[in-house]
């Protein structure tokens, strides 16, 4: 062969690509297979650590929130005890208001110190308890049951502090697997007065252990000492330990994880479990009783991507190596070649596989321009895909947060009005609608000494700032309320509490009033909310608003002083009370509810959970397909009378 031929064929494009192509293809195809196995093999890992601690957050967030309502319950009702300590046998509604306020809570008790009440004897504890949807009371000490020498409370007395105990089947007292909160209360000379508890059950903590995110995934918890607290396997519950589990499995690995977990570590672990095999095992420790949670999650779930991965490059590398036959066996044309090879990598960027490597092209043509602009949009668009997926991911996390606390929210609102034998002469319903995630509008409700304490309120702004505000003020409410009697002071102690702080200079429009339940008379304040209605009584269809003019909102001045007023409620009346979210609700041409409609769906003679859905149903009808713009909340109050 003549030296020109030889120069020509090297200078052709399509015999470089004959020649280098099967080598380039099965080097680089060979090579990205094993290093990108084992980069995606780290990646996941890493990713599912990352996914499984913040499982394992979520997770500690609800044992959290609902220990620390129970630590709050309990403290809550500490000036209640110390206020009735010269009456014993008072003692006992206080446990059972303590169940009443928290449903969580099963059990709970007032250790007295021995002898406290000479009266009493060596032993006494008024003890309160669900029985079914009935709250039950009986003395809890005695011979056969000696409190004193129990764990949650020889423990509270030597520690000197708040201790939840270890789990345990409380034999002779709530006969059920719980865990008790115990809380020292002492006198003014720091001696002991009596350990006040309150119990959960333990499968009540279970049902918080909600691990759905992976298939083949359990989770458990674990005490300070071992002792296997919550497992899906309920006969190992209390039964076993972590490291008598592995003795008896013969699994040296998992007593040592077991050791890491009682020593408050946290971290990540392979191990072979009897359920799913090969497996890994996330733990963090729960620092508020000294417990730790974990995760066992199958291997094979959690490296499915890279299996997955490794069939797709295998496959990718028989289709390179087909193609390259197929074309060394047409011929590959000098110019036609290395625009399909661009063309098969374009498509694949346009399947939205961003990481797809492009040919390199080394004529200094269209081509070579083509390539490195591509090459940057390629970049570029890698590069915002990832910052939308870290977007998408915090927006996740942030959905999630606002969820629980939208539920938690909630959950301060009252849920339902059960008639008593002091009440059945009064029928309630309150209702509260976000306009996002939490909000700012709040009621509630109680009863004590045959009156009805009552309140509605709506904090200015809307979202988190707001349903802080709002949370704040409901609990300042229920405090003060249940022990005020003088309704000045009441709404004068939460405008302070209000205004200390305020930083963000939010205010709160807010109407209080307490109806004496034997003589229908009403006595209320009202410090700038929107004037409540009257429906109904001595005249058919009779709808008016509460007289006098509003005081200043909350928040607004510390020295605000607000008027105490009078109105005699008529028998068969109802109180309609509402926040602004429902006349200032706007359609699609921006036009308000109004005020007129609201009273024209007032109805006297109608009972309040249906005049609530009636004015709501109104509401829907008239805003038609638009969104809520404000948070809506209604209360309406029914008085009966006594006949």
């Amino acid at each position: 062969m003549k030296i020109p031929q030889l120069i020509r064929i090297r200078e052709s494009l399509a015999s470089r690509i004959s020649l280098w192509i099967v080598i380039c293809v099965v080097m680089i195809l060979t090579g990205t297979a094993i290093l990108g196995n084992s980069y995606v093999a780290k990646s996941i890992k890493l990713e599912e650590s990352v996914r499984a601690n913040g499982i394992l957050y979520i997770v500690g967030q609800r044992l959290n929130t609902e220990l620390i309502s129970v630590e709050v319950a309990v403290r809550n009702h500490l000036n209640d005890i110390k206020d009735n300590l010269n009456d014993a046998d008072a003692l006992y509604c206080i446990t059972q208001d303590m169940l009443e306020d928290n449903p969580s809570i099963v059990g709970s008790a007032i250790a007295f110190r021995p002898n406290y009440f000479p009266e009493k004897g060596v032993w006494f504890s008024p003890y309160s308890y669900r029985e079914g949807n009935t709250i039950s009371s009986k003395q809890l000490g005695s011979a056969d049951y000696d409190y004193h020498k129990m764990d949650w409370y020889q423990t509270t007395d030597s520690l000197k502090h708040d201790y939840w105990s270890e789990p345990y089947f409380d034999k002779g007292g709530g006969e059920m697997l719980m865990t008790t909160y115990s809380y020292p209360m002492k006198d003014e000379a720091g001696n002991l007065i009596a350990v006040v508890t309150a119990d959960i059950l333990l499968d009540h903590l279970s049902e918080l252990l909600d691990v759905k995110y992976y298939k083949h995934a359990y989770a458990c918890i674990i005490g300070r000492s071992g002792t296997i607290i919550s497992h899906p396997t309920k006969e190992l519950i209390l039964h076993q330990t972590i490291f008598s589990v592995a003795d008896k499995m013969g699994y040296p690995e998992l007593k040592e994880i077991g050791q890491e977990m009682v020593d408050g570590k946290s971290g990540i672990r392979k191990w072979k479990s009897p359920s799913f095999g090969s497996s890994y095992i996330f733990f963090v420790p729960f620092e508020h009783t000294g417990w730790s949670m974990a995760i066992v999650c199958k291997a094979s779930e959690l490296f499915k991507g890279v299996r997955q991965t490794a069939l797709f490059l295998t496959a990718l590398f028989i289709l390179m190596i087909v193609l390259l036959t197929y074309l060394l066996w047409r011929g590959v044309h000098r110019l036609i070649a290395p625009l399909t090879t661009f063309t098969q990598a374009v498509d694949e960027v346009s399947q939205g596989n961003l990481q797809a490597t492009l040919p390199v092209i080394h004529s200094k043509d269209e081509m070579q321009r083509l390539h490195h602009s591509f090459s940057t949009m390629q970049q570029s668009l890698a590069r915002q895909m990832e910052e939308l997926k870290q977007v998408n991911e915090a927006k996740g996390r942030i959905e999630g947060e606002l969820k629980v606390a939208k539920d938690i929210q909630l959950s301060m609102l009252p849920k339902a009005y059960t008639p008593t034998a002091d009440s059945n002469n009064l029928d309630i319903y309150g209702q509260q609608i976000s306009a996002k995630e939490v909000g700012g509008d709040l009621y509630d409700f109680f009863i004590r000494d045959k009156k009805l304490f009552f309140c509605i309120g709506d904090v200015s702004g809307k979202g988190v700032p707001a349903a802080l505000v709002m949370s704040k003020t409901l609990s300042q409410f229920r405090n003060v309320a249940k022990y005020e009697d003088d309704l000045e002071e009441i709404i004068r102690s939460i405008n302070k509490t209000t205004c200390d702080g305020n930083d963000t200079c939010l205010f709160v429009t807010f109407f209080v009033g307490v109806l004496d339940l034997s003589s229908g008379q009403l006595y209320y304040c009202n410090g700038g909310h929107n004037k409540p209605f009257i429906v109904g009584g001595t005249a058919a269809s009779l709808c008016e608003e509460l007289p006098a003019k509003p005081d200043l909102p909350l928040g607004v001045s510390d020295e605000a002083s607000f008027v105490v007023r009078e109105y005699t409620v008529p028998v068969g009346a109802m109180l309609f009370l509402y926040t602004d979210g429902l006349t200032e609700a706007k359609n699609k041409q921006r036009e308000q509810f109004g005020l007129q409609r609201l009273i024209d769906q007032l109805k006297s003679g109608t009972d309040s959970q249906e005049q609530i859905e009636q004015m709501t149903q109104a509401m829907h009808q008239f805003v038609g397909d638009a969104s809520q713009s404000d948070d809506l909340t209604m209360l309406a109050i029914r008085y009966i009378g006594n006949g």
